[in-house]
């Protein structure tokens, strides 16, 4: 039998002595430039934070990073500066990551004072870095197939998945700057080991530490599989000889070994990135936090599994079945096309769609075939670090990868492995036709898929929305240079931004702050901003603020409802027209402050509420108290606007942290004074 299967598969033309032939060697990638312009082309929205899921809150984090990186603050990665009541200054690290990708993001945004203009170019890097490592991809797989059409049709049925066209354009330092480098090292290996430029596989393995830590899931399985078939070389060599002369030969050429130095000098440069991050933090933290109580050593340890604390509150997600099917599922979801049909049908309100069981099934499918092929083709090294470099990072940062998809870029190789070991296989059969044919679907298959993805999320009216913000940040940012400002809370619709807007600010504390910023205008108060539309900026700081609530629930009359929070209504306030219903407590505790809200509204017509709340009868307003909340050490208000139909009958209650959810009861709301 095997005997039987070795005689067959050595018919099957996966090694690299198939070669083109007919084709212009130009055309595979002129076609594959254009099918990646296509991300550039239909993202057409990029200065805007508009995305579903923490796409956003991501692209905010290390975009503000960036912005505030500078020599000043010896590179430090910092999201915020407070200023505390003695004076000094508290820095908010996210320190964690080489400091490479900052620069250069900050390199995109220094000529752009506009900070829509920043997130555009930013997302553009991004996108750039993305296209950059799908030409290494391509380029890598030509060496290795030999075969042009082969290597274009993998790299794009690879790149056609959803989690690859999500997440091209979030502004991290961990999916496209880290595949890019990821694909620049592979292409280092292949030439290091095809022609033997070694010093060229150690400058590209150096610029790829710079830009993230993922190079070292490749980096990881290349070193070991190399020295230990260097063993087993120099083990062969002498068969004869005493064990102690047999381990001399073996150990002489380890020692000598270009994987080993490999090794050493990788590992060198990401101490040294590392060590730069955390003596960076040492100082923000004017020497008070010993080398364990950083943020980025924190970091490290829960990433790598070392945290006992959060290993028992996730005991469940980290759980070796649950986490591998995770994974499998990851790699099946590789190995889909956004453009399948059956899946991912629900545009805007899906972000990648469910794949469920079929996804697992698939992921094992996938990782089963490209296993498989790694017995059956040349470069078996390279092939096996594409394919095997995945489990070795998900094996040791088991806390990173089970809760950030974007840890998918791991399991690059796999699909385009598994892809190109398909391809192969079907060419012998299928000729240059079928291959072609395949070629032109691929093509199509992208194209589609990038054109569906750019609809995902694509909410016309928050983008507009964050754009005037941005431009209304521009005029607070100018005048409140020099100063301390507060906001409220994390400003409504803006959760997700406010840090990079903010970015170069000094915040203050609730009551210490020059300045405060508010996404409303308060009646009867001067506004520095009166022309903005929708971010305003007072004078005096929070203390306005509390004037003014102090004002307006003075004539707000008793309570509708008197619960865990007094329910308060007020109608007729200038400038905005909307009734507001207001929750009061005083005096308030720290955990009044982290309870959600219940809200329905019953309208007096019926025909007044959306089309899907017509079954229920009712309007769903619920809120946590952080989106709409103001409070200080005495009192606690959360403010909702209600909508301007009129009302017949509000029913409200809270989510108490400790007792579950307490609904109040109804009352019927009163006519707009």
């Amino acid at each position: 039998m095997r005997n039987y299967l070795t005689s067959r598969l050595q018919t099957i033309p996966w090694l690299p002595q198939l070669r083109d032939a007919g084709h212009s060697p130009w055309l595979p990638l002129a076609l594959l430039l254009l099918a990646l312009s296509t991300v550039f082309i239909f993202a057409n929205d990029r200065g805007a934070f508009y995305r579903p899921g923490h796409h956003d809150g991501v692209t905010a984090d290390h975009l503000t990073v960036a912005a505030n990186m500078s020599p000043s603050h010896y590179f430090l990665g910092f999201q915020s500066r407070r200023q505390l009541p003695d004076g000094s200054i508290a820095y908010d690290a996210y320190n964690r990551f080489p400091v490479g990708s900052y620069l250069l993001m900050k390199l995109f945004i220094l000529p752009f004072p506009d900070q829509s203009l920043q997130i555009y170019s930013v997302r553009i890097l991004m996108l750039l870095f993305f296209a950059g490592a799908a030409l290494l991809a391509y380029q890598s797989l030509r060496r290795l197939t030999g075969h042009r059409w082969i290597s274009f049709t993998a790299t794009l049925f690879a790149l056609a998945a959803p989690y690859w066209l999500y997440y091209n354009d979030m502004v991290s330092s961990e999916v496209s700057p880290d595949f890019f480098g990821m694909m620049l090292t592979f292409h280092g290996m292949i030439i290091f080991l095809q022609e033997g430029r070694f010093r060229q596989l150690l400058v590209k393995s150096v610029l790829a530490i710079l830009l993230g830590w993922h190079i070292f899931a490749l980096l990881l399985p290349f070193i070991l599989i190399g020295l230990v078939s260097e063993l087993i070389r120099a083990r062969a060599a002498a068969p004869e000889a005493s064990p102690l002369t047999r381990l001399r030969a073996a150990l002489t050429p380890l020692l000598r070994s270009r994987y080993l130095t490999l090794g050493i000098v990788a590992f060198l440069c990401g101490v040294a990135m590392l060590g730069f991050n955390l003596v960076n933090e040492y100082y923000a933290f004017r020497g008070e936090k010993g080398l364990t109580e950083l943020p980025s050593f924190g970091s490290l340890l829960y990433r790598s599994g070392q945290n006992a604390g959060f290993n028992a509150v996730y005991a469940d997600r980290l759980a070796w079945p649950s986490y591998l099917q995770d994974q499998l599922y990851r790699i099946g979801g590789m190995a889909t096309p956004y453009a399948l049909p059956g899946y991912f049908n629900d545009l805007g309100q899906d972000t990648m769609g469910d794949l469920g069981w079929h996804g697992v099934i698939l992921g094992l499918a996938v990782t089963a075939l490209a296993l498989l092929g790694l017995a059956f083709v040349s470069h078996k090294i390279l092939w096996a670090t594409l394919v095997l470099s995945g489990f070795c990072w998900a094996a040791l940062f088991r806390g990173s990868v089970a809760f950030h998809s974007y840890e998918f870029i791991v399991y690059a190789g796999i699909p385009l492995a598994a892809g190109s070991f398909l391809l192969l296989y079907l060419s012998r059969p299928g000729g240059r036709r079928f291959i072609a044919a395949l070629a032109a679907i691929a093509l199509l298959v992208f194209g589609l898929s990038a054109f569906r993805m750019a609809q995902v999320g694509h909410a016309e009216i928050d983008s507009q929305f964050q754009e005037v913000a941005a431009a209304d940040f521009q005029v607070i940012l100018a005048a409140t240079e020099g100063h301390t400002v507060a906001y409220r809370g994390q400003l409504p619709r803006l959760a997700a931004p406010v840090r990079h807007y903010l970015a170069g600010s000094l915040e203050a504390g609730p009551t210490a702050a020059d300045f405060l910023i508010l996404p409303l205008r308060l009646a009867g108060v001067e506004s520095l901003t009166p022309y903005n539309r929708h971010i305003f900026l007072y004078p005096g700081g929070p203390a306005a603020l509390w004037n003014y609530l102090d004002r307006i629930l003075a004539q707000a009359g008793p309570p509708l409802l008197d619960s865990d929070y007094a329910v308060h209504y007020y109608a007729g306030r200038p400038y905005l027209p909307d009734d507001w219903l207001f929750y009061v407590k005083n005096p308030c505790q720290p955990q009044d402050r982290r309870e959600q809200f219940f809200l329905h509204l019953v309208p007096q017509d019926p025909s007044d509420l959306p089309p899907d709340r017509w079954q229920y009868g009712f309007a769903n307003l619920d809120f946590k108290f952080n989106h709409y909340a103001w409070s200080s050490r005495e009192r606690c208000i959360a403010g909702i606007p209600l909508p301007p139909y009129p009302i017949a009958q509000i029913r409200t209650g809270q989510y108490l942290p400790d007792a579950g959810p307490i609904w109040q009861g109804a009352a019927a709301l009163p006519p707009a004074r």
